[in-house]
């Protein structure tokens, strides 16, 4: 998976903020932070983030509405 990423860098302050980014989706879903499913959550958040999504309100946003898609997809 190291090759799938940009070449990105990540400050401090963004770490942070992913970080609670991802904990309150975590909690949200209540996925445990070390499973799969955070795992596919990390990912996307990422990848969110590399794409110019930086702001952390849209972030958390984006992330519920995919959460929901997921729900409503698989029940």
């Amino acid at each position: 998976m190291v090759g799938y990423f940009q070449q990105c860098v990540l400050y401090p302050c963004d770490l942070a903020m992913l970080q609670r980014v991802f904990d309150e989706i975590c909690a949200d879903g209540c996925h445990d932070a070390a499973s799969p499913e955070a795992e596919i959550l990390a990912t996307a958040l990422l990848v969110l983030f590399q794409n110019g999504m930086t702001n952390e309100a849209a972030l958390l946003a984006e992330m519920r509405s995919r959460q929901q898609v997921y729900l409503l997809r698989t029940g």
